[in-house]
């Protein structure tokens, strides 16, 4: 009975503080909407003391957070406040309808287009703001650097200056890939690392073979015991010779020029510094099924280059035959092995150059 009286005295007296701060509230903060309709309300912000010479520095500022007051015809009524409330109150009471299904598609920009017509987004606004790639090209110094995605850079000027630039590295080409880089070499089996040619001369590799198979002759107690205390002094190597190999016969590794990034598949590609025009590789004469040790068989396209020309795209090549004379020991002919017909005009003079290789000084290039 003591513990029940002191519960509702609790309860009671919790009751009596809420009910006080409740009244403290209600005349600290009036109501917002007045019940007499006779009353006028007056919407005025609180301004500065100019006299304060502190004040004045932050007046500016403290205007731009000013509420605006409003006309008098735009303040709200008592009678048009009351008939908002009923008119929002009948709307609550009406069953909500179900959205038609093709607005629920629409993107933001386009019912923006629609509500305010000639209003445009900032997107649709940016692109047509844009500069093309012909447009592009003709600005710039240097028109073929330009890329597609060029055009949608802050500043394509300024971009395609900093490319044109002596000395810049471009941005890697996988940076626009859908896929992630090197995801294509998956599958392909890594070669092992290869030692260089003037460590192999020191005879390291011949060493570390016989000592792996001394150590798969022995037993797995000695296994054991040789990784509790291993020797030392295994392979006995001639310092003079590991001197040598690094300090006479080493040679530098290839390594990349400034700029030359690595790409997918680079490595599958034909270096073109290699190669030279006109002289064949032993894998093209391999394929072309002529004899890689000599020079004396003339190539299947000289008959068509005497009979239209050298390429266009090489004019100071020499090649025998067509307007350099054919190796010794060999003869024109269409039989095998034969330098087929050399390129003369009527006056039995060479059209290309020294064919016969006499040297011949009348000689005028059409």
């Amino acid at each position: 009975a003591v513990v029940s009286t002191q519960s509702t005295g609790k309860k009671k007296r919790g009751q009596r503080m809420r009910e006080m701060a409740a009244e403290a509230r209600a005349k600290m903060c009036p109501p917002a909407t007045p019940t007499d309709p006779n009353i006028e309300i007056d919407w005025r912000t609180e301004g500065l003391e100019r006299s304060n010479p502190t004040y004045y520095i932050f007046n500016k500022i403290f205007e731009k957070f000013k509420l605006p007051e409003p006309a008098p015809d735009t303040l709200p009524s008592v009678e048009a406040m009351q008939l908002t409330e009923r008119e929002k109150g009948k709307e609550d009471e009406k069953p909500k309808e179900e959205a038609p299904k093709e607005d629920m598609g629409e993107d933001d920009d386009d019912d923006m287009d629609k509500d305010e017509g000639s209003k445009i987004s900032r997107k649709k606004l940016r692109k047509m703001n844009r500069l093309t790639v012909a447009e592009l090209k003709q600005l710039v110094a240097r028109p073929e650097l330009v890329e597609m995605h060029d055009v949608t850079a802050r500043d394509p000027r300024l971009l395609l200056n900093l490319k044109a630039t002596r000395n810049t590295v471009q941005v890697p080409r996988h940076w626009c890939f859908k896929r992630k880089y090197l995801q294509g070499k998956r599958g392909i089996e890594k070669p092992p690392f290869d030692l260089p040619e003037f460590i192999k001369k020191t005879g390291i590799m011949e060493m570390r073979e016989t000592v792996q198979n001394q150590e798969g002759q022995k037993t797995l107690k000695a296994q054991m015991r040789e990784r509790v205390r291993p020797k030392l002094g295994k392979m006995d190597i001639d310092y003079q010779k590991l001197h040598d190999a690094f300090f006479r016969w080493q040679t530098k590794p290839k390594t990349t020029i400034h700029g030359d990034l690595y790409y997918e598949g680079k490595e599958f590609e034909t270096k073109l510094r290699e190669k030279k025009p006109g002289k064949i590789s032993d894998e093209l004469r391999t394929a072309l099924g002529m004899p890689t040790n000599t020079d004396k068989i003339p190539p299947p396209w000289l008959i068509a280059m005497q009979r239209y020309g050298p390429p266009p795209s090489y004019p100071n090549l020499k090649i025998p035959g067509l307007n350099a004379p054919i190796p010794a020991d060999c003869s024109f002919g269409y039989h095998p092995g034969g330098w087929g017909k050399p390129p003369v005009n009527e006056q039995g003079q060479p059209l290309y150059g020294d064919v016969f290789g006499t040297d011949y000084t009348g000689y005028k290039q059409d």
